[in-house]
């Protein structure tokens, strides 16, 4: 008998021969991929092969989706529907963002006359959005939906006189499949309550019903919902019921959202089933507080009115979730309301862990409550101003640190925290925080966030309850190592105890980084783009660092930019040249910069002034060319250049004073003779770091070799007073080449003991001359400790890497 190794598996196909799977099975392993997934995981299988393509389409259980959009087209409806033998579901959206501003009806109308000859196999409609009557009328016949198991009508879906025809089809022919129905039209529902429809609503499992307005008639539908577990309604008006009205759906609900409705068919009732309940300005509420509702599996439950009194009278089991929000506007009017919901909050102690409060309260009363909740994970507060709260609550969620002094001696026993073991703190403003607010509050924050374990606490800003936050990370040393994650744009403020990040996480509907809410930040790294508007409200940056994309900084700025004037650090990936031209930065210290999109016109280019930088690193010689700097002590660059001898001599010699350079890193492809002629006007360099020594010979290296013994003397005194000297760079400490191998070029080891005999001999600093190979993860030295040739071979660390200029 063979036997498998532990750990080991035997696969049930050789690899490459999964063509030889059955349809049937493919379609199983397809369905239970699927049942969990998302569409996007639909369109991969999908994508995969022919093969994989023609079993999606034709299992029964997979739903295919026919978009009918502005732009779409006759034969792309019919192709669809000839490919599939299932039934699909089909979307409509005249609104889709990706389509232009026209509309031709006439396309529009003969794709959707296609796709309702496929009616009967319709299992899913939903409306979107749909042409205005004015644009549009269509036919008012429809074939009979026999498949249709779910129904959405968006708010943006004016029907006109299809409207009728289209509920007649779904209320006489989708019974008893139907199950889903959303609606957002008032037309619509009454067309529904018709006493001819309301069997419509018997098989429903999910209803939702918001308007935009209170209806004007009632809606007698709740006696009808005999299978309902979700029920979500807006404005929606339900009529007075007596207490012995049969309601079924008291029986069968498990989730329930109301925002504006009658809650008075709840009075008295027992709810068995129902889970989720979350109510909002509720009408009809004081019959609540005669006969209370009981909810005997409720754990997650949301109230919001400007009395909270009611919420007392639902009875429930121990609560996992608890969201309460009040409209009144000071703390004198919000304290009463917040100790009404006390007895709530204490009733479920030990079990509510996600707390989400809106009530304008006292510090004293919600701390209090606060320290009753041991298990408590989950904390949002939503405040009208950063002066509903102080810097003093907020210090209360600091976790104190272990004194570390004599083990010997007995500590007292720490203070906890409030709430010990939260790991979300959630903080909403309806507006951000100023000058002076940001200086006290952002500090706490970050407090609280270090003095927890990183992977176990985080806090986050929200203004205006959108979905754009800010996430308060605790302080770092720099925020250059934020700008190798692609998800979010980061801000810093300073503080005593570094810089403290906040990370924007955006709402993919929105591209760009609109505004920077912190006016005062000192520390920005942009993911997003950064339009002019933000950019001239930041008054205090002091350094930018901006990723690879092509359009985050604007192509061309104005000449007063504050960042002008206040930035010590740049950071620029693809900037344009135009962004740069004519400008002066008149305290930057240290930048690296790259071009966006071809080379510029050095003919008719700009140059721009930098008057204290002392570190530049840029990967294109015209950008170069185009920067006067004075003072130049590091320089990164990379020489390769079909003109480089003009650009050089006629440019670069000029604008950039090359003659306090003190290290310079070459990287890229280079030409040998290029790199000689630059070398020769650096006196002064100490360190030249080369990164792709593969290119260079013997006679690049002989350069560096002094004169013979006997001129020793006019060699020190070159040395010694910073002239000129045919040798090259005679002040030389260190010298780095990447990318070389000496084990593959031996013909250069009696070069490289030439270099440092003859160094080391007339006195030259040179101190450290290193290969290094970083496929091969080795470097070999060449300076001894005394001065002596020597070729010592050492492994390199597993986190080394290519040098690199500190920006």
């Amino acid at each position: 008998m063979s036997s498998t190794p532990w750990g080991s598996v035997n696969p049930l196909l050789p690899p490459g021969k999964a063509h030889l799977i059955p349809v049937e099975i493919l379609s199983e392993i397809f369905l239970l991929v699927l049942l969990d997934g998302s569409s996007r995981d639909k369109e991969t299988l999908e994508l995969v092969c022919q093969r994989w393509y023609a079993t999606m389409i034709s299992t029964p259980g997979i739903t295919s989706r026919l978009w009918i959009r502005r732009a779409t087209k006759k034969e792309a409806v019919q192709a669809f529907i000839q490919r599939r033998e299932t039934r699909f579901a089909v979307i409509v959206d005249v609104n889709h963002e990706g389509d232009g501003e026209d509309f031709n009806s006439e396309d529009f109308h003969t794709s959707f006359i296609v796709a309702c000859q496929a009616a009967p196999r319709w299992t899913f409609l939903n409306l979107l959005s749909f042409p205005p009557p004015g644009e549009y009328t269509p036919d008012t016949t429809m074939k009979p939906l026999e498949s249709l198991r779910g129904f959405i009508m968006g708010e943006h879906c004016d029907l006109g006189s299809f409207l009728e025809p289209l509920m007649t089809a779904i209320t006489t022919t989708s019974l008893p499949r139907l199950t889903k129905l959303a609606l957002s039209d008032s037309r619509a529902v009454l067309y529904l309550v018709q006493p001819t429809c309301l069997h419509y609503f018997c098989s429903l499992t999910t209803l939702t019903i918001k308007l935009s307005r209170k209806m004007e008639g009632p809606a007698d539908v709740l006696p009808h919902l005999r299978r309902l577990e979700t029920f979500h309604a807006k404005h929606l008006h339900i009529p007075i019921y007596p207490p012995d009205a049969s309601l079924p759906l008291i029986q069968t609900l498990s989730w329930l959202t109301l925002k504006c409705v009658s809650v008075q068919w709840m009075a008295g009732k027992v709810f068995p089933a129902l889970r989720r309940c979350s109510i909002t300005f509720p009408r009809h509420i004081d019959a609540i507080r005669v006969q209370p509702v009981t909810m005997l599996a409720c754990t997650g439950l949301a109230f919001n009115s400007n009395d909270l009194d009611p919420l007392r009278h639902f009875h429930h089991s121990p609560l996992t979730r608890l969201q309460v929000a009040c409209g009144q506007w000071n703390v004198r009017r919000g304290n009463p309301q917040f100790v009404t919901i006390c007895p709530t909050i204490f009733a479920s102690a030990q079990s509510l862990y996600v707390l989400d409060l809106e009530v304008k309260c006292s510090e004293q009363l919600l701390v209090l409550a606060l320290r009753e909740l041991p298990a408590l994970d989950d904390l949002t507060l939503r405040l009208a101003s950063p002066h509903a709260l102080s810097e003093s609550f907020f210090q209360g969620f600091v976790a104190p640190r272990l004194d570390a002094g004599n083990p010997c001696e007995m500590a007292a026993l720490p203070r906890l925290p409030l709430c010990a073991g939260l790991t979300t703190l959630h903080v909403y403003y309806r507006r951000w925080l100023r000058g002076a607010e940001r200086r006290g509050l952002i500090p706490v924050f970050s407090d609280i966030v270090s003095s927890r374990k990183p992977e176990d606490c985080n806090l986050s800003l929200r203004v205006g309850w959108i979905e754009e936050y800010w996430f308060i990370l605790g302080p770092v040393e720099s925020i250059s190592d934020f700008l190798d994650d692609d998800e979010f744009s980061v801000i810093g403020v300073s503080s005593p105890y570094g810089i403290i990040p906040l990370c924007w996480f955006e709402n993919p509907s929105l591209r760009s980084l609109t505004e920077v809410p912190f006016k005062e930040a000192e520390y920005l790294v942009a993911r997003h783009r950064l339009p002019i508007s933000c950019l001239s409200t930041l008054h205090n940056l002091v350094e930018l660092r901006v990723g690879d994309k092509q359009d985050i900084l604007p192509t061309a700025s104005p000449p007063n930019l504050p960042l002008f004037r206040t930035l010590r650090v740049l950071a620029a990936e693809n900037i344009h040249p135009s962004f740069l031209a004519g400008k002066t930065f008149h305290k930057l210290e240290r930048g690296r910069m790259s071009l966006q999109g071809d080379s510029l016109n050095l003919s008719h280019a700009q140059v721009a002034q930098l008057p204290f930088c002392t570190r530049l690193d840029v990967d294109d010689l015209t950008l170069l060319a185009t920067l006067q700097i004075p003072h130049i002590c590091e320089l990164g660059v990379s020489f390769n250049h079909p003109e480089f001898d003009m650009i050089w001599e006629k440019h670069i010699a000029v604008n950039v004073n090359l003659s306090g350079l003190k290290l310079l890193h070459v990287y890229g492809r280079h030409q040998q003779a290029d790199l000689i002629q630059a070398l020769r006007c650096l006196p002064t360099l100490k360190s030249l770091i080369v990164g792709n020594g593969s290119d260079l010979d013997a006679d690049f290296f002989g350069e560096f070799a002094p004169m013979p013994p006997n001129e020793t003397a006019a060699f020190v005194q070159s040395h010694n007073e910073g002239q000129g000297s045919e040798v090259l760079c005679p002040m030389l400490k260190r010298l780095l080449i990447e990318e070389c191998d000496l084990t593959q070029r031996l013909e250069l080891a009696p070069v490289f003991r030439k270099v440092v005999t003859l160094r080391t001999a007339c006195g030259s600093p040179l101190e450290e001359f290193t290969l290094f190979d970083f496929e091969l993860g080795r470097k070999t030295e060449l300076v001894g400790s005394h001065g002596s040739f020597v070729m010592e071979t050492a492994v390199l660390g597993e986190d080394a890497e290519p040098f690199g200029l500190d920006i």
